[in-house]
């Protein structure tokens, strides 16, 4: 079977990479450890948020109160590749997102969810994350396999937290 998908639209592209998923789409697996399915989710949740569309924002359009917001000048001027529109995330992948963007309130420690935040950026086009390991370790005076010790951890907390709601 070939990983190419045609959208309603009549374009295609290349399914290949993403996973297929047994059960259930926003339940957690049991047949597999909880903290690598925290941190697949974390990783698909950048990428949604990523391709989501968005129609008719305007500075008046849209009232939201953000939590941990950080304010980078270089998030600011981070271009997009080229101008390719990929199709819409499915609904399973926008409801996995925002199970796994509630995960992120979970983490008590200020440096793990920066991590997880910085980590969630990601290019739609080239899915490559805005901020690499080794960018997001001289970011915070790390090492760079510090910074992904600390995403693991986060990863952990999450996955304890869950597992005992």
């Amino acid at each position: 079977m070939s990983g190419i998908v045609q959208t309603p639209d009549g374009d295609y592209f290349d399914a290949s990479g993403l996973s297929v998923r047994k059960g259930k789409p926003t339940e957690i697996r049991s047949d597999r450890p909880v903290v690598d399915q925290v941190e697949e989710w974390l990783t698909e949740a950048g990428m949604t948020l990523a391709t989501l569309r968005m129609k008719g924002l305007r500075p008046a359009g849209v009232k939201i109160n953000w939590p941990d917001v950080v304010v980078d000048p270089d998030d600011l001027c981070w271009l997009r590749d080229s101008d390719d529109v990929l199709p819409p995330p499915s609904s399973d992948a926008i409801a996995r997102m925002d199970i796994a963007l509630s995960w992120v309130p979970l983490i008590d420690d200020k440096r793990l969810r920066i991590v997880v935040n910085k980590r969630l950026i990601v290019n739609p086009i080239s899915g490559k994350f805005r901020w690499d390991w080794r960018k997001l370790g001289r970011l915070l005076g790390i090492h760079h396999q510090t910074a992904q010790a600390w995403h693991r951890r986060a990863c952990e907390v999450i996955s304890k937290k869950i597992r005992s709601m």
